[in-house]
Order: structure tokens, then C-alpha cells, then sequence
């Protein structure tokens, strides 16, 4: 591939200044106001209470924080201004964690006590923790939360492993967010959980092991890297061996006694993407029930239920098919990993483009809990109701996250001190005011064509830049000082 021949263009270093991230897309004013959307929510949505950091709520009023859900709030960070995001949640939560390492799903405001005590939710923390790190360069949380990571990572598998294969069960679908979803059966007191053994669960383990040998040595505990890497290639075996179907090419949940393997195909199989447990020719079998006419490849998105399954419900029916924000950035964070960043990309513009429609034309003129598959309109719930309105909460992933990793490109790794964009939207596009290292970096490229673009850097810390056209022939590798700087493509090598 050709390299952009390019005009650098430098000024004095700015002096540091507090981020005010912003993000533009000029090809795209409807997911622009479906972003401005998202952020106005998460402003309403901050809560302030007595002996607790400043949290985001995902459902006003309700009283209760839930684990799952403030994970993925907490992603926003670094994506939205004036800290409008869930790092407060996790606090929070760290504080609830008991001697012993557990940390229930939910915690009832008013007692501070577990709403439901002995659930648990999935264990996303390290995952978040690691990815709000790389991509800010922020190392300041990583201590405290490796240590509530590492102590909750052992209470799981001390009291949710199944002594006869190894593997990790919830309590019932609920507990793993997946309410309704037909995976398995109710909480049984003689089975001591369900009679299943979760296929998200364990590959959520995965992804915490990998993440923490990531955290270890920033934290001081490179030695401990070794020990947390050896325990997720293990538990990856354990899934690869007993978990997948030659017969599907899919990952199932699995009967405890007998690790025979439940016939439901759900999006919860697509965690062995981003966990690094599915083998590239595994990863290239779920990639497939992802495209053209995969059987989670909905109109809006990806399907939390096959299509080809029997409780399908075209409407949503909340884990019955539902389009769900969390499940849409795992998989296309997971697929992005794999090598699919395409596929990725066409995923989230279905997923934002749903959203925008929902905005424009329900009475509402607002974010929901999830989405119907095949329709332009809200889930339907459990009972056949519509879905949670102003859902931001998990609802703001698509047009605060995924707007800037999946549509506009942007890979930002602070802690590597660079950037790699990958162009695929005409025209003027990018952010401003990103936190990086302490400081902050804006970037705007305008895609004048396929393999042609020019860009432009300001910001106050040094990185390596990388951009890439949307043909791939267009490429742009500096190093970047700070100040501010202008490239521009020159000749007919474009």
C-alpha cells in the first residue's frame, strides 16, 4: 500500500486544559442527534447520594444499582464531557464487596444492603477497568480495582464452579442479565443453582484472567501476569473442549451431570469472541451467524435468540430476540478482536440506524431498553409491554461508544501512546478534547474519497498517529508532537 505524501504543518505546545470531549460527524446529522441524545440522558441521569460518589442510574427512582448495567455505564468514560459516566458505579460497588470477595448483582440504595442476596451478575469489572485504562492512559483506578477484581474473580470460582467439569453456572438466566432468555431452568435448591453450566459465565472468566494479567504489572504484581494468563488459557480449553458443537458450530450452554449441550443458540455464545476463547476457525463460524442470513443477523442488529429458534419473537420479547446495546458493542468489540472490523462497522450502522428511526418517529423521541429485530420500534418486554424509555444506562453505548470505535474508526490506546483510525464515513469526522495521558488530543480527518484524506491533530501529549483509507491504499504513519498539526495529501499516489 502507498503512503500518503503529506505537508506537516506545527505550532507551540498547548498549554493542558480539562477535557470537554465532544464528537462530529457531518456525514451523519441523524446519529448526531441521536449521540446529543444520549449525552443530555446521562446528564439527567447522574445521581448524587449521601456517603457515595456521584453515580448514573439506568432506571430514575427505582433505588437500587445493579452491577451489569454499571459496567457498561462506565464505558462511557473518556467518550463523554463533564464526567457524565458509570466510573462512580463501580466505586460504589467496590465498596459493597464483602470480606470474602462477593459482590452481589444488585444493591438496594436506602439499606445498602444486596437487593437479592447470593445473586451475582456478570463479572465484567476488570474488562472495563482495562479498556477505560488503555484508551485514556488513566492508571490511577487500576490498584484498587485489580484488588476487588482478583478477590471477586476467587469467590466465583470457589462458589459458582461445578466440581464434575470445572465450569461456572448463574443462578438462573436472570442472574446473567439475560432475564427470560429459554437457556435453562429456574434456581433449584437441590442443584444448588440451575442444572446448567453458562457459556457467557465462563468465557466472562476468561476475560477477567486476561484482563487482570494485563492490569498486573501496572500495578506492581508482573509476577502475578504469569499466574492469571495460565488460568484463562485453562478455563479456554475447558470451554473449547466441552462447550462447542462440531454439529452447530456454535457454543451452548451445557447440563451439569452430563455436559450434554442445551439445542438454544443465544448471543451469549459470542463472548468466546471478545474473551479470545473461540480459535480463528471457531471465531469465523460465529462471524458467519452474523452476516448475510446468519441466524442473528437481524434487520437491527444481532438477535439475542436465533431466529430459527421456537420462542423467536420478532417483536423483541425482551431476550426472546431483542436487539440489545450491551450484546451489540460485546460483539463488535469481539469481532473488531477477531479481525472483522467490517462486519463490526455494518452491525453498529444497523443498530444506530434502528435507534434514529425509533428517536424520529415514536411519540417518545427517545433511547429505549433495547429494540425489536426486525422492526423500527422499541422491545417488547416480558409481558408483551413496551421496553424502559430514556434507557441511558447501556442504551447510550451505541451513539457514545460505538459512533466513535465502529463508525468513525478511532482506536485509541493511550497507554501504547498512539492512535490507529481506520476511515470508512465520507467527509468531516472525528472528536475533540479525548483524554490521553493527563492531557488531551482532538483529531479531524475529512474523507475526501476512498484513499484520499486530509487530517488534522491538536492536543498537548505526544503519540503515534496512524490512519487508514477506506480502500486501505491511503496511509498515514507520525509520530505526533504536541501542538498542533495539518496533513494533506499531495500528488496522484492516492
Amino acid at each position: 500500500m502507498k503512503k500518503i505524501t503529506a505537508l506537516l504543518m506545527t505550532s507551540a505546545v498547548l498549554s493542558a486544559f480539562a477535557a470537554n470531549t465532544d464528537v462530529f460527524l457531518d456525514a451523519h446529522p441523524d446519529w448526531m442527534e441521536l449521540h446529543d441524545k444520549a449525552v443530555e440522558l446521562a446528564k439527567k441521569n447522574m445521581e448524587k447520594l449521601d456517603g457515595w460518589k456521584t453515580q448514573m442510574t439506568c432506571m430514575p427512582g427505582v433505588g437500587i444499582i445493579w452491577q451489569w448495567d454499571s459496567c457498561y455505564m462506565a464505558l462511557f468514560a473518556g467518550y463523554t464531557p463533564d464526567d457524565y459516566n458509570g466510573l462512580g458505579n463501580l466505586d460504589n460497588l467496590y465498596k459493597m464487596q464483602g470480606k470474602d470477595g462477593y459482590i452481589s448483582m444488585a444493591y438496594t440504595y436506602a439499606t445498602r444492603e444486596p437487593t437479592w442476596p447470593g445473586r451475582i451478575n456478570p463479572p465484567l469489572y476488570a474488562w472495563c477497568e482495562w479498556l477505560y485504562a488503555r484508551r485514556t492512559g488513566d492508571k490511577s483506578r487500576l490498584a484498587r480495582a485489580y484488588d476487588a477484581c482478583s478477590k471477586f474473580y476467587a469467590w466465583l470460582k470457589a462458589n459458582r464452579t461445578r466440581k464434575v467439569n470445572g465450569l461456572y453456572w448463574f443462578e438462573d438466566a436472570g442472574s446473567s442479565g439475560m432475564d427470560n432468555s429459554p437457556r435453562a431452568g429456574y434456581f433449584a435448591t437441590h442443584l444448588d443453582g440451575c442444572d446448567a453450566c453458562f457459556i457467557d459465565l465462563c468465557c466472562q472468566q476468561v476475560l477477567s484472567a486476561r484482563c487482570l494479567a494485563k492490569i498486573a504489572p501496572l500495578v506492581g504484581k508482573a509476577d502475578e501476569a504469569a499466574e492469571w494468563t495460565s488460568e484463562a488459557d485453562q478455563l479456554a480449553e475447558k470451554i473449547n473442549r466441552l462447550m462447542w458443537s462440531e454439529n452447530t458450530q456454535f457454543y451452548h450452554d451445557v447440563y451439569i451431570e452430563n455436559n450434554n449441550k442445551l439445542a438454544v443458540k443465544t448471543a451469549a455464545a459470542f463472548w468466546a469472541l471478545v474473551s479470545g476463547v473461540a480459535t480463528p476457525q471457531r471465531a469465523a463460524a460465529l462471524a458467519g451467524e452474523l452476516s448475510g442470513c446468519g441466524l442473528f443477523a437481524a434487520k437491527s442488529g444481532v438477535a439475542s435468540l436465533s431466529s430459527d429458534d421456537p420462542n423467536y419473537d420478532p417483536e423483541g420479547g425482551y431476550w426472546l430476540g431483542g436487539i440489545w446495546p450491551p450484546i451489540q458493542y460485546m460483539v463488535c468489540r469481539g469481532l473488531r478482536a477477531n479481525g472483522y472490523r467490517e462486519l463490526a462497522r455494518e452491525i453498529a450502522k444497523k443498530h444506530l440506524d434502528c435507534m434514529t428511526a425509533v428517536m424520529k418517529n415514536d411519540k417518545e423521541h427517545t433511547i429505549w431498553e433495547c429494540y425489536s429485530p426486525e422492526y423500527d420500534k422499541p422491545s417488547t418486554d416480558k409481558f408483551g409491554l413496551p421496553v424502559r424509555k430514556d434507557f441511558v444506562g447501556w442504551g447510550g453505548l451505541g451513539p457514545l461508544v460505538m459512533l466513535v470505535e465502529d463508525i468513525i474508526g478511532l482506536d485509541i490506546a493511550a497507554l501504547e501512546s498512539k492512535v490507529v483510525w481506520h476511515l470508512s464515513e465520507p467527509g468531516r469526522q472525528g472528536v475533540k478534547e479525548i483524554p490521553f495521558n493527563g492531557g488531551t488530543i482532538s483529531l479531524e480527518a475529512n474523507a475526501i474519497s476512498d484513499g484520499a484524506f486530509t487530517v488534522k491533530v491538536d492536543g498537548n501529549r505526544p503519540f503515534h498517529l496512524t490512519v487508514i483509507s477506506k480502500n486501505g491504499r491511503g496511509i498515514l504513519d507520525k509520530d505526533i508532537t504536541p501542538g498542533k498539526h495539518e496533513f494533506l495529501p499531495k500528488g496522484d499516489e492516492l
